[in-house]
């Protein structure tokens, strides 16, 4: 009874260090463009900081899986967030080009770093499908009060004074940011440290000599490459004279309830998902998503860029158990911080590609992001098709 106590603490205590890590992104994460255009930064320079701070984020995400077998997890999350924390303390006095650039670096490569490792400390805990769920409620939850929070204080003003600036967001973060690695201190987790020689070697081989884990990886490039095109530019997207031309504070509500939608149709969703078989649960998330692409792209029509727009939000957070954990709970636990480094050193590959081309495309012009994402969600859809099959083989 006594550990049964300590493992629902346990559970409780590492979902609280996600909630505030996750309040955390989903602030700095939404309005560090606008932060960084305050600072005269084009759109292109914004989409080349990100497409490198990703990219070296996966060299940084693949350099650390070399040492999984020999470290703790917990370990690796505390000090990304560390540093986190001493770049965004730099980020906020700073008005030094360089050092920004290096700041906006070393936040995304921690969230990264978070991202990568969290999972599988989760997996020493609890490994089952209510609890992959609930982390990603929680996740998408506390985002989304980060985003809608700020974006509301952005809108007010008192007597001219705006209640709150991108400054602000960044010590809001930071502050959040601290909180969590805190909470973190106080984790316990049963981690076993790997004393065999070669045995990373042979997590490697285990991992890619599976099929359905090589197909899987691929299909990962392609979400990601399709998911930054549509989303690491978004709020400038939404703002922009050229483009959606919101208001922050609109933008920011606008992201809030599609989110919330999203939440909703997760919720929803989470209730009768086992009875969706993994195909209709693809076509269901990507494929709903593709044909708005399509339609944006032809017609040209704004309601129909903010249309699928809308849907990329809610679909991207329905089905995870399907499109992600069918994938993820295969991998055996001493794998997967390995397999989790594997799997982000290719997403941030991906995404550092989409953030890059959304550069590219949107200056071409504002509709060809979307076929941009429609090509890549195509084949996102095929390989991921392709590699459940090889399961049931």
């Amino acid at each position: 009874m006594t550990e049964k106590i300590n493992k629902i603490g346990n559970e409780r205590l590492i979902l609280i260090v996600l909630f505030l890590m996750s309040f955390s992104m989903g602030i700095w994460g939404n309005y560090r463009q606008l932060w960084l255009k305050d600072r005269l930064f084009s759109l292109t320079d914004i989409s080349r900081i990100f497409s490198v701070a990703l990219i070296c984020s996966a060299v940084i995400s693949f350099i650390i899986s070399l040492f999984s077998s020999k470290i703790k997890i917990k370990n690796v999350i505390i000090e990304s967030i560390f540093i986190r924390l001493l770049a965004m303390i730099v980020l906020f006095f700073t008005k030094d080009i360089f050092v920004i650039k290096i700041g906006i670096l070393l936040t995304v490569m921690c969230e990264v770093i978070f991202s990568v490792s969290y999972y599988p400390l989760l997996a020493y805990v609890n490994k089952s499908d209510e609890m992959f769920k609930k982390k990603s409620l929680v996740d998408y939850i506390a985002r989304d009060i980060g985003i809608i929070g700020c974006g509301i204080l952005l809108g007010i003003s008192i007597h001219n004074i705006p209640l709150l600036t991108y400054q602000g967001c960044l010590i809001i973060a930071l502050i959040a940011n601290t909180l969590s690695g805190l909470f973190l201190l106080f984790f316990k987790a049963n981690e076993k440290i790997s004393q065999e020689h070669g045995a990373l070697l042979k997590s490697f081989k285990n991992i890619l000599k599976d099929k359905t884990n090589r197909i899987y990886l691929i299909s990962v490039l392609f979400i990601d490459i399709s998911y930054g095109i549509i989303f690491d530019l978004m709020m400038l997207i939404l703002t922009g004279e050229s483009y959606i031309n919101f208001e922050v504070s609109i933008a920011s509500i606008f992201i809030i309830v599609c989110n919330f939608l999203g939440s909703v149709f997760c919720s929803m969703f989470n209730k009768f998902s086992k009875k969706i078989s993994f195909n209709l649960g693809i076509f269901i998330k990507f494929g709903t998503r593709l044909l708005t692409f399509i339609i944006a792209y032809l017609t040209e029509d704004i309601n129909a860029f903010i249309i699928s727009i809308v849907v990329s939000y809610i679909t991207s957070r329905l089905l995870e158990d399907k499109s992600t954990g069918t994938f993820l709970q295969r991998v055996k636990n001493e794998d997967q911080f390995l397999f989790g480094n594997i799997r982000y050193f290719v997403a941030c590959i991906g995404e550092g590609i989409g953030a890059f081309l959304a550069g590219v495309l949107i200056v071409s012009a504002f509709k060809n992001i979307f076929l941009g994402a429609a090509i890549t969600t195509t084949i996102q859809i095929i390989l991921l098709l392709i590699a459940y099959k090889t399961i049931k083989k």
